[in-house]
């Protein structure tokens, strides 16, 4: 029945996102007081000094576990000077998520460490970006700043589905098998796994289990399922490209963004109210939306469709992103029910203007699909030239990989490292 009930809101909830998106404002958008050149010129100055510092100081990582301990701090210490010179103060951000964000990420890497020492680097962010996400909505709905079994588990299973479906060297066939039988270990039946890939799912969902009994919180194991299909429903926008029209593409990406993070949110609370259900998928949506915007070309090169791949080559991308724009604004001012305090008031600002940073550096790495006109126009507001940031990305891309620490340490090992705790 709960399956039912979830699956009816989170359909509802889809077509109330749409509609809000087909009617944003395609227009320019609002971003506040132009920033000078001369501005621009100064904060590149300042983020060139950063990056060169930053560089040096994770080269000298001693080998002597002592001396790491020194290190660690006055590497944290670098990178809160940095933040608070670039405005990210006490002011603008939740206190209680920012002392509590160290502790937390020391002890998701800690536990994927032990679960999987090879893990990559790039996969760990990625587990860690939801980890924080749930942080999030932990302050947005008045809960502790925590870390639990569940955040840990869901966080994990995203570089481990995620990839998997997206990896093109695995055949459909084969995703489809193993999403069933994933399926079917969500809905609670105990069954054994044919490989490692597969235990380690049924032991993420084992793990969650351990936390919230199945018999007390059933819409939470329906959400779970609802991503599961979500996320095979996104399989149709791979490997062919074709008309919007015959395929759902909005409707695909704004159901699996909805769905992961109201995943998320009932993971973190257990039960939720209406309007928790309605933020968390709304926030869903427009992280998904961002993200596609962000991966345009990518999707466009492995035919994956969304609706800014789809528009590449044939129009520009402006209109598409100022809905993006008002999209955000909209999301993240509403005052919905229970929502509507200090903390949570605060978080969403900080939010807000983060997103339209998100957005702004995504029109930076794709700027060939947008008019001169706009270009023109939406460098006036961003904190650095057009011209710096591509060259910011390929600098930080060729550090990274010539890096080589003074004791051998490759990249991924130092930041590993630099995140342990140094306490």
């Amino acid at each position: 029945m709960e399956n039912f009930i979830v699956h009816d809101r989170i359909e509802q909830l889809k077509g109330k996102y749409i509609k809000a998106w087909r009617n944003t404002d395609k227009r320019f958008p609002v971003l506040g007081e132009e920033i000078s050149i001369k501005e621009k010129i100064k904060r590149e100055k300042a983020m060139n000094q950063f990056i060169k510092d930053l560089f040096s100081h994770l080269k000298q990582c001693p080998q002597n576990k002592d001396l790491q301990t020194a290190w660690k701090n006055s590497l944290s210490t670098r990178i809160k000077n940095f933040g608070e010179q670039s405005g990210v103060t006490e002011d603008v951000i939740d206190q209680d998520f920012v002392e509590a964000l160290p502790t937390v990420t020391n002890r998701f890497i800690a536990d994927a460490k032990v679960l999987n020492a090879e893990m990559k680097l790039e996969n760990m962010l990625q587990a860690l970006r939801n980890v924080w996400i749930m942080n999030l909505l932990q302050v947005l709905f008045a809960a502790k700043v925590d870390y639990t079994p569940a955040i840990f588990a869901y966080s994990m299973l995203y570089p481990y589905t995620d990839n998997y479906l997206d990896d093109p060297e695995v055949s459909f066939e084969d995703k489809q098998e193993v999403s069933k039988r994933f399926r079917h270990r969500l809905e609670g039946r105990q069954i054994e796994a044919n490989n490692d890939y597969e235990a380690a799912l049924f032991d993420f969902v084992g793990i969650i289990e351990s936390q919230y009994r199945r018999a007390d919180f059933k819409e939470l194991y329906a959400s779970l399922l609802a991503i599961h299909d979500a996320q095979c429903n996104s399989l149709m926008q791979h490997n062919e490209m074709s008309s919007p029209y015959e395929k759902d593409v909005l409707g695909i990406s704004a159901k699996k963004g909805g769905a992961s993070v109201l995943a998320d949110a009932y993971l973190v609370k257990g039960k939720l109210s209406d309007a928790q259900v309605d933020f968390a998928f709304a926030y869903g949506v427009l992280l998904q939306l961002c993200d596609d915007l962000q991966d345009a070309k990518e999707d466009l090169e492995n035919n994956q469709m969304t609706i800014f791949s789809v528009t590449l080559g044939k129009w520009p991308l402006d209109k598409l992103t100022n809905a993006l724009f008002d999209f955000s604004n909209t999301i993240m001012t509403d005052a919905y029910e229970q929502l509507d305090h200090d903390k949570s008031r605060k978080m969403k600002s900080f939010l807000q203007k983060n997103l339209t940073l998100l957005i702004c550096e995504a029109i930076s790495q794709n700027q060939d699909f947008y008019s001169k006109e706009y270009i023109q126009a939406i460098e006036k507001y961003l904190p650095f030239r057009m011209t710096y940031t591509r060259k910011l990305y390929k600098k930080l891309k060729k550090k990274y990989s010539n890096f080589k620490s003074m004791s051998g340490y490759t990249f991924d090992e130092i930041i590993l490292m630099a995140t342990e705790d140094a306490r």
